[in-house]
């Protein structure tokens, strides 16, 4: 099937599937009168759903205006040994003016040879590559912040130690910047090691589904939550208006270390800027591969959201009103998700013999839409496991209630501390050394 009859015939199948949700949900709220926190809560979430829908049908990518501002590609890395190199190596490769553009790589007080395999791909670049090591390891914040202290450029793109901008990706999210009111912009990350395992395709999917469907939505609004940290571009007068309030940010009396993207996002919106979501900027990253590694990634995230939610919420009536509704409602149903699983699961079924089968159904044709929307911008044979995903990912449901018992604990979790036996001395002659 060609591209256009492919996309075609997922865009008729996304409507037939939307509307069936809504037959359903009419039918069970017919059948339970319209009374009742469930029927309520129902109507709530898929109101919340076919407006992402509806709303990511009318996004456009930024305008290309050929603009060229001078920018800085910022890599934070901890303990990335030879992987460190790879991305130095994609962040050259990209198609922008070398005298417009520089990259700084900060290494977080690794452990391991980061330093050495850094230095070494540094070398090839003749200065262009500027190093930085930071004597003990202090956390990503002030990694990102020490970088973006030691340069002018009026763009900072941040990309993370494992992920790779396609060839065009630097030259394409700096087109949003035309509007002077973005101070931020996402592009999208897919899973580079996506067919590595049943786990990988699953959050290959997953990722397609959150970029192009949550993002796109809200970008309409020009309220993207969270520039992805994988890959995202900041407008550098932005940053700075919070960049010592981000860096040295607590929450409960405890210093923020993880959730570094959501939460300057959610400063720089707070100032007033919109943010932007560009689905044509393309990164790769590597996703977990085991479930341990995949299950402690997912706990950092929910503990970030879980913070920056409300906070978001709390001046998003003020800052962005028009955004308002769809983000309460979004972190409304995230919040109570966990007890409508449980209810629909088994606490009904065993209290007032209620069959989970409604439940079960609205699931499976959610995970039919989003199927369908995978298959109309991805011929990539990996739509049929967003079916699979969304059941998985609502089973890490219960987990926000294991994030919010855990919010205070600022453990990484997935990042590697082991030092490498054996590794080279680096030459500190090689690349610059700051601290």
């Amino acid at each position: 099937m060609t591209g256009g009859l492919a996309r075609a015939g997922a865009v008729v199948g996304i409507t037939l599937v939307c509307g069936t949700i809504v037959w359903h949900i009419w039918h069970r709220g017919y059948l339970e009168k319209w009374g009742g926190p469930g029927v309520l809560y129902t109507l709530a979430i898929t109101s919340y759903l076919l407006s992402r829908f509806i709303l990511a049908a009318v996004y456009r990518p930024p305008t290309r205006h050929g603009l060229e501002p001078t920018l800085a590609v910022i890599v934070p890395a901890y303990n990335e040994g030879r992987a460190i190199a790879r991305t130095v190596h994609a962040c050259m490769a990209a198609d922008y003016p070398a005298e417009r553009r520089e990259v700084i790589c900060i290494d977080d007080g690794s452990r391991d040879d980061t330093w050495f395999h850094l230095t070494v791909a540094a070398e090839q670049y003749d200065g262009q590559v500027r190093c930085i090591r930071l004597p003990e390891n202090r956390g990503k914040r002030v990694a990102m912040a020490t970088a973006v202290r030691t340069t002018t450029a009026e763009v900072l793109v941040f990309v993370d130690s494992d992920s790779m901008p396609s060839p065009q990706a630097l030259r394409l999210i700096v087109q949003g910047f035309s509007d002077p009111k973005v101070g931020a912009i996402s592009g999208i990350t897919h899973a580079r090691n996506a067919t590595r395992n049943i786990l990988t395709r699953m959050q290959a999917t997953r990722y397609f589904v959150s970029f192009q469907l949550l993002k796109a939505a809200e970008s309409v609004l020009g309220a993207v939550a969270c520039c992805s940290g994988c890959f995202a571009a900041y407008r550098r007068t932005a940053v700075m208006e919070v960049l010592a309030d981000w860096e040295q940010q607590r929450f409960l009396g405890v210093a923020c270390t993880y959730g570094d993207d959501r939460a300057l996002t959610n400063k720089i919106l707070r100032r007033g800027w919109t943010s932007r979501y560009d689905a044509q900027a393309e990164a790769w990253t590597e996703v977990p591969e085991r479930f341990g590694m995949f299950f402690r990634q997912q706990l950092r995230w929910k503990k970030s959201w879980v913070r920056e939610g409300p906070i978001l919420l709390s001046h998003l009536w003020r800052t962005r009103p028009i955004a308002f509704a769809s983000f309460l409602l979004a972190t409304l149903s995230g919040l109570l998700s966990p007890l409508v699983l449980v209810w629909n699961m088994a606490v009904g079924p065993g209290l007032t013999g209620s069959s989970p089968i409604f439940y079960l159904l609205a699931l499976y044709l959610v995970s039919m839409a989003y199927a369908l929307l995978h298959r109309a911008f991805r011929d990539d044979g990996l739509w049929k496991y967003s079916i699979l995903a969304t059941f998985f990912y609502i089973g890490f449901a219960l987990q926000i209630l294991w994030a919010i018992a855990r919010i205070r604990d600022g453990r990484w979790g997935t990042r590697g501390t082991t030092t490498v036996p054996g590794a080279p001395t680096p030459s500190l002659t090689r690349a610059p050394e700051s601290a």
